[in-house]
């Protein structure tokens, strides 16, 4: 169960780089808060890389494109719906990206589809519809 520990951190992070995200446009546009956090972000990782040599690459690497430009598009979009929206909307909105992996995983890696995990996508579809009225 270490994953469990990992999912926590993560989960923890982002919920301080969601409420600092929605803080930052408060100072700057949508682009500057994507660049001022995407690049601490490399500074910091390459820090990191530098100290565990943990960077590897192969073809594959190349595969990492067109998920950075997805990537980029969502977190620009991100921070502007933080700048015009409020963050108790938009985080649990934008949190609503997990039904994607979650289908994916139900239709192409054929996980098991439970009642359990039914009801779990359904709960939070009504917390968000919730959440932003």
């Amino acid at each position: 169960m270490t994953y469990v520990k990992y999912a926590v951190i993560a989960l923890v992070g982002w919920g301080f780089w969601a409420i600092g995200g929605k803080m930052l446009t408060r100072y700057f546009s949508a682009t500057s808060t994507t660049f001022w956090v995407t690049f601490w972000s490399m500074f910091f990782i390459i820090i990191y890389i530098a100290v565990t040599r943990t960077l590897t690459f192969s073809r594959y690497a190349f595969y990492a494109i067109p998920v950075g430009i997805v990537s980029f598009i969502a977190i620009l979009a991100f921070y502007k719906a933080l700048q015009l929206g409020p963050s108790s909307v938009v985080v649990p909105f934008t949190n609503m990206y997990v039904i994607f992996p979650v289908l994916f995983g139900f239709i192409v890696l054929k996980e098991a589809i439970t009642l359990t995990r039914v009801l779990g996508i359904l709960c939070a579809l009504l917390a968000t519809i919730l959440l932003a009225l």
